[in-house]
């Protein structure tokens, strides 16, 4: 039966196995809330975990956490700038956490070029010391 055929049903065959190994290969990463800490008490660490998995699964790696009890919020931006040019896509409830994150950490109006405001009370100039002050090696009198 498979001989009249003449390589169709196989090569049909063939041809979804790799479609489907390809699809499979294919991780769509999502940047989501993971629940912890206590009964009526919890905490959320924000992770990147493969969208298929659960909402408590293994996840890739922890970006941030945050207590929506004492609103604390803690985002590495760093990583999760990595993770999105890598292809991840955020849930709304972490897009809306980066958003606040962002106002929260939003330069002061005062600085120049992005500058926080402590990094612009430092000085790169290096300080010249007073001659007294340097060793020298002539004996004193």
């Amino acid at each position: 039966m498979w001989a009249s055929m003449e390589g169709g049903f196989v090569d049909n065959l063939c041809l979804f196995a790799i479609v489907w190994l390809q699809n499979k290969e294919q991780i769509l990463l999502k940047i989501r809330l993971r629940r912890m800490g206590l009964r009526n008490r919890p905490a959320y660490r924000v992770v990147v975990i493969d969208s298929r998995k659960a909402r408590d699964g293994e996840y890739l790696e922890s970006v941030g956490h945050y207590d929506p009890r004492t609103k604390l919020l803690d985002l590495k931006t760093e990583r999760i700038g990595h993770w999105v040019s890598k292809g991840a896509q955020t849930s709304d409830t972490v897009g809306r956490l980066l958003s606040r994150y962002a106002r929260q950490h939003a330069p002061a109006a005062g600085t120049s070029n992005g500058e926080t405001a402590a990094a612009s009370l430092v000085s790169t100039e290096p300080v010249s010391t007073p001659e007294s002050a340097t060793p020298t090696d002539a004996p004193k009198e």
